[in-house]
């Protein structure tokens, strides 16, 4: 969880409620959105002297907002840049179908009913995700954001190599498109999968 929220930090200076929020929103496959889990990485991340924090009252509230350094850019940096393993993580929930020859026969067609029935809803929801954001609004958000903070600007150049923000920001956006649509093909494969076991099951 570090590292994503190592990435998130690279775009802009949020607070713990901001980064549950957008994990929930985008991230949510990836890790866990626990306000427990965020609140540790973000410390440890704190006291390894990766992000900085300030203080702000907004609406008479006191808010503490975490921006990312020139230490935790270099770890986020070599992290992004070695491959990706792609196995992982690892999903226990997988242990169910590898024992689900346990299950008295009559059960199992229900139990797979239902992880097709999960995964149709997951579908749905991802394509409504990707239909809904404005890919150019929010680039052109981010480079204002960037344009108005010299550190981040600075940040965002040394990380893409690019002296044109807005050609950073454009391939920024574009991988982001392409997560979701990993996302979106794989959750299609669970589907596709689980159907052809279901007819498997079925015929036997």
């Amino acid at each position: 969880m570090d590292k994503l929220i190592l990435g998130l930090l690279m775009l802009n200076k949020f607070t713990v409620y901001e980064i549950r929020g957008l994990i929930n929103q985008f991230f949510k496959s990836m890790c866990s959105d626990s306000l427990g889990g965020i609140r540790a990485a973000v410390n440890k991340l704190f006291i390894a002297q990766m992000v900085t924090c300030s203080e702000y009252v907004e609406r008479g509230v006191n808010k503490k907002q975490y921006a990312i350094t020139d230490k935790g850019r270099e770890e986020f940096l070599e992290w992004i840049r070695t491959p990706a393993n792609v196995s992982l993580p690892k999903n226990m929930e997988l242990g169910k179908l590898l024992f689900m020859g346990f299950v008295p026969t009559g059960n199992r067609m229900a139990l797979v009913n239902e992880i097709i029935s999960i995964l149709e809803n997951q579908l749905t929801a991802l394509t409504h995700k990707q239909s809904a954001i404005n890919w150019d609004k929010g680039k052109l958000e981010a480079i204002a954001i960037w344009e108005n903070d010299l550190e981040y600007f600075e940040g965002i150049k040394m990380a893409t190599q690019k002296a044109d923000i807005a050609e950073s920001a454009e391939d920024i956006k574009l991988f982001q498109m392409y997560s979701l649509q990993y996302e979106i093909d794989t959750t299609k494969f669970q589907i596709e999968w689980f159907t052809k076991l279901r007819n498997q099951e079925g015929s036997r």
